[in-house]
């Protein structure tokens, strides 16, 4: 394959994203960051199933909800065992428990759909523990593993894979099959920078590998991170961005990314 010449803006931008990332990737970080309560965090540094249902949620809403809810369906229920959940509940019951007020999700009947599926394959196909998904195996096996998944796209496969090893410290070497998660913070600022010419997943990814062939998913949290917190769908903090100088400001190319 040729390797693709990385321009002086490309460069630059990754010179910043980088220095960015240091400030930005701990404060932001699902599980050593501050988007989860103490509790939601430990239940799932704790109980590893857990996670699979955290990424699976991480759908359609903002990420400390999606993540926190495995912390409060356990509450809900008042255990976490898949054997007990699969033998006393159905789709139904888990969409009821999940759908109670507060709602633990935007699209409470997809998630228990998603959810309880999951939880049938890590009891059937993992001896009910997640962690035999990605524990001596490489980056490209957990991310087809994770693909699996009813509800787990690409996208989420990759940012799993990129959760395992940013935080749980997951000896995973060929981390160049980590691909940048396909988030829309993360659309919308490629297209804006002009880093990419249209929306399309394969151009976001490709553009990935070019700046950061060695590990693309690192890029994941500080290109987030700068899409949600200042480059806003509406009234995006340009001047306070550090990659205004080397940003197109194609906002026209993003008015259908909300």
């Amino acid at each position: 394959m040729k390797v693709q010449e990385v321009t002086k803006k490309e460069l630059n931008i990754l010179r910043v994203i980088l220095n960015y990332l240091n400030d930005v990737e701990d404060e932001n970080s699902i599980l050593r960051g501050n988007l989860l309560k103490d509790e939601e965090k430990q239940f799932i540094l704790n109980n590893l199933n857990a996670f699979v249902i955290g990424l699976i949620s991480d759908q359609s809403v903002k990420a400390e909800i999606a993540w926190s809810l495995p912390y409060k369906l356990f509450s809900r229920i008042g255990y976490f065992d898949f054997d007990k959940i699969l033998n006393n509940f159905d789709v139904i019951s888990l969409e009821n428990i999940i759908k109670q007020y507060p709602s633990l999700h935007r699209y409470p009947a997809r998630m228990a759909n998603y959810i309880y599926s999951a939880m049938k394959d890590i009891v059937e196909l993992y001896d009910g523990k997640s962690e035999n998904i990605w524990e001596n195996k490489t980056a490209q096996e957990i991310v087809e593993s994770f693909e699996k998944f009813k509800g787990i796209s690409h996208k989420k496969a990759s940012l799993g894979t990129l959760i395992l090893v940013r935080d749980l410290d997951a000896n995973i070497l060929d981390k160049e099959n980590i691909d940048i998660a396909y988030d829309i913070h993360i659309r919308r600022l490629f297209l804006r920078i002009g880093l990419v010419d249209e929306d399309s997943q394969e151009q976001i990814l490709n553009e990935a590998r070019k700046l950061h062939p060695e590990f693309p998913g690192r890029l994941t949290t500080a290109f987030w991170t700068l899409g949600r917190e200042l480059c806003r769908p509406t009234d995006p903090a340009c001047l306070i961005c550090p990659l205004y100088e080397y940003c197109d400001k194609n906002f026209e190319k993003t008015k259908n990314i909300k």
